[in-house]
This record gives structure tokens, C-alpha cells and sequence, in this order.
């Protein structure tokens, strides 16, 4: 036993040094956008950040959090990503020394391994976002859960109750992982921790107002900003899953699909049927929601991961012979799609900044002030607030009085425009009315981005004389 504990530590070593690697290589070292929106929020101290992402479309507990962190490392970009990287690294550490006790010795290592070298993990675990606590925290509650189902411990039962807690405060699509283990504690007749899992419930009500109101501001947004459209939703879901790349050829998707596929023809315990109904209730459920809303943001499925990428695992561990040869003809896959992931990620940040510092830019809101401005200064100002209602220009009245504004500015300035889709919009300006009134009065016009996720357009008005 004590061999078999130093080969896992070797092993969390040196998978932990090439993530560590594969950061310092190919992540950028600023941050922009949500990143920097979090990080801004989160620098004005603790009460501030709690009132301001109360108006935001996720609960408060990570920018709590990045308060704290930001009191001792005040304007830390660079921190605050390697702080994501630890999350990534300690999730490692709980699939192979805790993990590995309920789904198996072999599926723990090669799941691991195929983390440590996914493109969408690394990505994951290096953006200032809640995404990577999130993810912690669900293993850390998927591992107590499996625990209570093991044994009837007071230990474990606190544990469950503290993680759950943490986790559904620290991003809301976790909330369905939480129910999940309750309906799975009835199908097991596990009584004494459905109790548990009914008392976890109650000490949540008091928080489930916030939820309600936030989804509400959620729904009143009249243009999504998903990455994933209803009419490509199989091929981009499971593109940016495994390579974090849209339109990748479907030969390419199509075998980490059959692999996927193969991953349910071998589940043998009680852990392992856990993960399949995990993936196959997100997998439906992501599927609604953009149906629903019309699209999905890609950063949303990183709550997917674990259950998808163990069942990628046990596909692989079927072929008993090719195993290996097969984890690293996947492992090439994941590093050639690499280095792609961070280049579209990020649509010429500093070039903006650099554009912007010191001068008189106005955004859309509150929010896009936020998302460009982190670590930098300047003249800022933005045309509209965020309150708990629609703060879109969806009606004329809404963009006649953002248009007023523009033409009541005295000095020459610049508007900074961050557009998504294909027609280059706003999620703030669904029409475009806005935009049609920029490109027409603007003297000049430079995009950033163009080949990103979110290209950028700064227009600049009022040519000085």
C-alpha cells in the first residue's frame, strides 16, 4: 500500500509540473473581460463586491473570496490566475488519493492524465472566473456524498453539508449536482443521507431569494452571449469540451464520442452509475437551455467535466491491450489543439488597453467599464448602470437617451464596443440601433479580435479640430 501511495505521489508530481508548464507556456498573463470584471469588483473591498455582484448572474461567495485575496494582493492579475491553477492542481490531487477509493485505482490515474493535458481544463483552471472553485468543490462534494453512501458517519456528514453549501454559493449549475445526489439517495434507499441531504437543503433556503432574483435579471437579457447555438449544439458542446475549439471536424469529435459511448458499456459500481446519470442529466439539461435561451456560453459546460472525461476513461480502459497507446494518441490530440486555445481566447487585450489608458472611453455600462479597465486608468464613464431589471437598448427610449448622452459630450472620446455571434452585436444592443448610430458618426473605427470569441470595436467620436 505504501508503494502503491508513493507511485500516486510521484505521479501527482510530475502531472502537476507539466500543468504548471503548459500555464507559464501558452496562458496569457492579463486578464480581461469576466476575469477582469471579478477582479474589479472584488478590489473595492468586501461589503462593495457583495452589492455590486448582487447584481451580476451568479451568487456572491467567489468575489467574497477574491476581496480578501485582493486586500493582500492588491491589483494582482498574474495571482489571482496562478490562485485558479492551484484550484486545477488540488482537483488532481482529490481524483487520485480520494477519488480513486470509489471509482477504481486505473480509472483515477488515466482520468487524471487526460485532465492534466485537456486544453479545456488547463483553460479552465487559468481564468479568474468561479469556474475552477467550483469544480473543487463538487468533487470534494461528489467525494463525500460517496462516503455517506459507503458509511454513516457524522464526519462525513458535515463535510457534505459544508461543501454543498459552498459549492451552490459559489455558481448555481451546480445546484442540479446537489439534487442529483438527493434523488440518487432514494434510489439507493440511503434514508439517512437523503436526511442529510434535506437539512443541506434548508440551510440554503435563506439564500435561494438571491437565486430568484438573479435568474430573473438573467432571463430579461434579450440576446444571449452563448458560444454554442441550438443548430450546431452536438458538435460545438462536445468541440469545446475535449479541445475548447469550435468547428472542429466531427471525425475528429466523433472519436472522443465513441469513446464516450464505449465509457457506458463498462460501469460497474454504484460511483461509476453516479457519474453516467451526471453526465447524461447536464448533457440534457445544457441541451434545454439552449433551446431555451437561444445559446449556451461555453464556460458553463466546464461543470461537465468530470463526469465526461471519466466516462472518455473508461472508454479507453475497454481496449484492456491498447489502452496506453490509445491515451496517448489522445493525449496528441489535446496538445496540438493547445496552443489554438489561447490565442482566440483573447482578443488583442493589451493592444486595447493600451489604446484606452489615459483617455476619455465610454462603455456601454457599468459592467463593459469593468471587463476593460482592471489594473489600468483613465477617463471612464459608462451610459447606463445595472439595475435588478432589463439594462439592455432593447426600446427606443433606452437607446435615444444612450444616443443623447453620446451627442452631449464635449470632448473627443472613445466608445468601447464588445460584440458576440456572427452579426457582431452587443448583448446590451440586440438591435443594433446603437451600433448603426456609432458606425455612422464615428471618424475612425479600429477592431480587435476579429477571429475571437468577442471581437472589439472602438469607435472614436468627435474628432478633435
Amino acid at each position: 500500500m505504501r508503494i502503491l501511495k508513493d507511485r500516486y505521489f510521484i505521479l501527482f508530481l510530475i502531472l502537476s509540473t507539466i500543468l504548471i508548464i503548459n500555464f507559464i507556456i501558452f496562458v496569457p498573463k492579463f486578464i480581461w473581460g469576466d476575469e477582469a470584471w471579478s477582479a474589479s469588483i472584488s478590489s473595492m473591498g468586501l461589503i462593495e463586491s457583495i452589492k455590486i455582484s448582487l447584481n451580476d448572474f451568479h451568487p456572491p461567495l467567489y468575489h467574497i473570496f477574491l476581496s480578501f485575496i485582493l486586500y493582500i494582493f492588491p491589483d494582482n492579475g498574474l495571482f489571482l490566475k496562478i490562485l485558479s491553477l492551484i484550484f486545477g492542481i488540488l482537483t488532481l490531487y482529490f481524483i487520485l488519493f480520494k477519488l480513486n477509493n470509489f471509482i477504481g485505482n486505473d480509472e483515477s490515474i488515466y482520468l487524471s492524465i487526460l485532465l492534466t493535458f485537456s486544453p479545456f481544463f488547463l483553460y479552465t483552471f487559468s481564468i479568474v472566473r468561479m469556474y475552477p472553485l467550483v469544480i473543487l468543490l463538487s468533487i470534494i462534494s461528489i467525494i463525500s456524498f460517496f462516503q455517506i453512501l459507503s458509511e454513516s458517519k457524522n464526519s462525513y456528514f458535515i463535510k457534505y453539508i459544508i461543501f454543498n453549501l459552498l459549492m451552490m454559493l459559489t455558481h448555481y449549475l451546480s445546484i442540479p449536482l446537489f439534487f442529483l445526489q438527493g434523488l440518487y439517495f432514494l434510489i439507493k434507499k440511503n434514508f439517512k443521507g437523503f436526511k442529510i441531504f434535506i437539512i443541506t437543503g434548508i440551510f440554503y433556503l435563506p439564500f435561494s431569494y438571491i437565486f430568484f432574483i438573479q435568474l430573473k435579471r438573467r432571463l430579461s437579457l434579450t440576446r444571449g452571449w452563448g458560444n454554442i447555438l441550438p443548430e450546431n449544439f452536438f458538435s460545438d458542446f462536445f468541440s469545446y469540451l475535449f479541445l475548447n475549439n469550435k468547428n472542429v471536424t466531427i471525425f475528429l469529435i466523433l472519436i472522443f464520442i465513441i469513446l464516450l459511448i464505449f465509457g457506458f458499456l463498462k460501469i460497474k459500481n454504484d460511483a461509476q452509475k453516479f457519474f453516467s446519470l451526471y453526465f447524461l442529466s447536464y448533457f440534457l439539461m445544457f441541451y434545454l437551455v439552449t433551446i431555451k435561451l437561444g445559446s449556451l456560453y461555453f464556460h458553463y459546460i466546464s461543470l461537465i467535466i468530470l463526469p465526461s472525461y471519466f466516462l472518455i476513461t473508461k472508454g479507453i480502459l475497454i481496449f484492456e491491450k491498447y489502452k496506453e497507446k490509445i491515451l496517448i494518441f489522445i493525449i496528441i490530440i489535446f496538445f496540438s489543439f493547445t496552443p489554438v486555445t489561447f490565442i482566440k481566447a483573447y482578443p488583442e487585450i493589451e493592444k486595447i488597453q493600451n489604446e484606452i489608458k489615459n483617455e476619455n472611453v465610454i462603455f456601454l455600462n457599468k459592467y463593459e467599464m469593468y471587463r476593460f479597465t482592471f489594473g489600468i486608468k483613465g477617463n471612464y464613464k459608462y451610459l447606463m448602470d445595472l439595475p435588478l431589471n432589463n439594462f439592455t437598448l432593447d426600446s427606443e427610449q433606452k437607446i435615444n437617451f444612450a444616443i443623447d448622452l453620446l451627442k452631449k459630450e464635449e470632448k473627443p472620446f472613445i466608445l468601447v464596443y464588445s460584440s458576440v455571434g456572427s452579426d457582431l452585436l452587443s448583448i446590451y444592443d440586440p438591435k443594433g440601433k446603437l451600433k448603426k448610430f456609432l458606425e455612422e458618426n464615428s471618424y475612425e473605427k479600429i477592431t480587435y479580435g476579429i477571429y475571437s470569441e468577442s471581437p472589439v470595436f472602438l469607435y472614436f467620436l468627435k474628432s478633435p479640430e
